[in-house]
């Protein structure tokens, strides 16, 4: 007789924050608890990484497509699911910015929540053409790479397509070396144009506030990012 399988019965929902769409999901359990600390003692971001993707597409219990969910779409989830698999608080160190101490810190997972954006995805480059962003996933993002070639590659993948008087061109279709150039063919204003998108982009984010325990003084944080909460 086999033994039962234990808690692979979708237990919350929750829901996409770039589509809206609603989920279930599981709480991870100590197979994949063990895979993420294998990672994370690596210190190797697209190991920690694949680690918190390979996860959240085990806890899933519908059919999304991993590679589809955007940035903060994975971080997100994943938030919702440590809290339901850990445990609700997170306890962090946080630096006094007046003295620098750093101050113990205990967060409330459940209450973090993730911004939207009214971002136009349509911008327009010149009279005649307009580019249709989109936002980038984190399959795209060499996590080990140089920050300013990342940051030039992440932007290039957030392009969906060229939009000009006689066609659309869609960017899956191109090479990265044509859409390398395309970006490199702008002026300063164009790209910059093109990057407020990402800059503006929707944000898992939290605001904290304490008074430090060494000098007194009262520090009010915005906490950005899933490496910011734990």
């Amino acid at each position: 007789m086999a033994l039962p399988t234990l808690n692979d019965t979708p237990k919350y929902e929750l829901e996409i924050p770039s589509t809206g769409k609603k989920i279930k999901f599981r709480p991870y359990l100590v197979k994949e608890e063990k895979i993420l600390m294998m990672a994370a003692e690596t210190r190797d971001s697209t190991e920690m990484l694949n680690a918190i993707l390979d996860t959240i597409k085990s806890c899933i219990q519908q059919d999304v497509n991993i590679d589809s969910l955007t940035t903060f779409d994975i971080e997100y989830i994943f938030i919702k699911l440590r809290s339901k698999s850990v445990g609700e608080l997170s306890t962090i160190n946080l630096n006094c910015v007046h003295c620098q101490e750093a101050n113990e810190h205990t967060i409330n997972l459940e209450e973090i929540q993730c911004s939207k954006s009214t971002k136009n995805k349509l911008i327009d480059i010149d009279e005649k053409i307009t580019v249709e962003m989109k936002y980038p996933s984190y399959r795209n993002i060499d996590l080990n790479g140089d920050e300013n070639e990342m940051g030039f590659n992440v932007l290039a993948n957030s392009l969906s397509a060229v939009i000009t008087e006689d066609e659309r061109i869609d960017i899956e279709d191109e090479t990265p070396e044509n859409v390398r150039a395309f970006l490199e063919s702008m002026t300063k204003e164009q790209f910059e144009s093109v990057s407020s998108f990402l800059l503006e982009m929707p944000q898992v984010k939290h605001t904290i506030g304490f008074d430090c325990e060494k000098c007194g003084e009262h520090n009010t944080l915005e906490l950005k990012g899933l490496q910011s909460f734990f």
